[in-house]
């Protein structure tokens, strides 16, 4: 993509990233590897929502900007993704979760994303597939919905429009009732807000874009993936066939997304370790081929060694 202009002439000024760090520290260092994985790759501005204080690395500041939360928003945790349309800063936005890695051109889930007011990688299934038949029961007595959108939270597109507020505004009203009607709460206690988003959407007549992996994924079929250097932005993530675990009948044998989403019991995990080791002697001005045989020999090979003990072992 073009770089945005500072006086919004250019047609790519319309576009922009927007993901949070609130209340934590330890999720604005994730948020700072997400920008800076986009910024690699993109030539597009990034907002961090956050109320904390922490300097920006000198390279990004004209492309990296902070927005102060609204306080009400801070105790919400994950629920506090129903208000992006609160935040948007440009006409087309993606917010992409603060635990994501970028390995590409996000201009390819923009163009994908046309015509739509919001929309997510995800697929339409029947509700009960995916939320379970007493929820799905649910669904389709509130709001009359025999299908979804499965989808995963950690990438959205929104267009700065009244649809696009309509179907947050939507979303909250349902999660004003969210224990009412039987929604299961992440660790017990923060909302999911992708179930609302989902009905919402299906009231709206927003659809998905194909959830394939290659727009954006987690690390369920591929825990350890062989290829990944965001410097590079080289990556291959294989799908194990049936009847393996992890294995996803609706995606390709390999593919290689341009968003990884690690999701926060994969932050330890060395794929994450290894590509915030990249973009950290990236930020040293280390050579991308130097960067890349310091992260294989202090991070992938350790951990490569340590998984093939344990499997070894049968510990894994």
């Amino acid at each position: 993509m073009s770089r945005p202009s500072n006086n919004n002439s250019s047609a790519f000024a319309k576009h922009s990233v927007i993901t949070f760090a609130t209340n934590q520290f330890t999720y604005v260092k994730f948020a700072l590897n997400c920008a800076q994985s986009i910024l690699l790759h993109n030539d597009i501005t990034v907002f961090i929502v956050s109320n904390l204080n922490f300097p920006i690395p000198e390279k990004l500041k004209d492309r990296l900007f902070i927005i102060s939360p609204k306080p009400e928003h801070l105790s919400l945790g994950i629920g506090m993704k129903l208000h992006i349309d609160e935040y948007l800063q440009t006409e087309h936005t993606l917010f992409i979760d603060s635990d994501c890695i970028c390995f590409g051109n996000l201009g390819d889930i923009f163009t994908a994303c046309g015509g739509m007011d919001v929309s997510v990688a995800g697929v339409i299934v029947k509700a009960e597939s995916w939320c379970g038949e007493p929820l799905a029961r649910v669904v389709k007595q509130n709001w009359g919905l025999d299908e979804l959108i499965r989808f995963n939270g950690g990438l959205y597109y929104v267009r700065k429009s009244e649809t696009a507020h309509r179907v947050f505004g939507k979303a909250r009203e349902i999660a004003a009732d969210y224990d009412k009607y039987g929604f299961d709460r992440i660790k017990n206690k923060w909302i999911n807000e992708e179930p609302t988003l989902s009905i919402a959407m299906m009231l709206n007549n927003q659809k998905p874009v194909a959830d394939n992996g290659s727009f954006m994924t987690d690390l369920f079929t591929d825990r350890r993936p062989g290829e990944l250097n965001v410097l590079k932005g080289t990556r291959i993530l294989k799908n194990p066939p049936q009847p393996l675990p992890g294995h996803r009948a609706w995606y390709p044998a390999q593919y290689s997304p341009i968003l990884l989403h690690f999701s926060g019991t994969r932050l330890d995990s060395y794929p994450y370790v290894s590509q915030s080791v990249l973009l950290k002697l990236k930020r040293l001005r280390m050579p991308v081929w130097a960067a890349s045989v310091i992260a294989s020999v202090a991070v992938h090979f350790p951990f490569k060694v340590y998984h093939w003990v344990r499997k070894c072992l049968n510990l894994n």
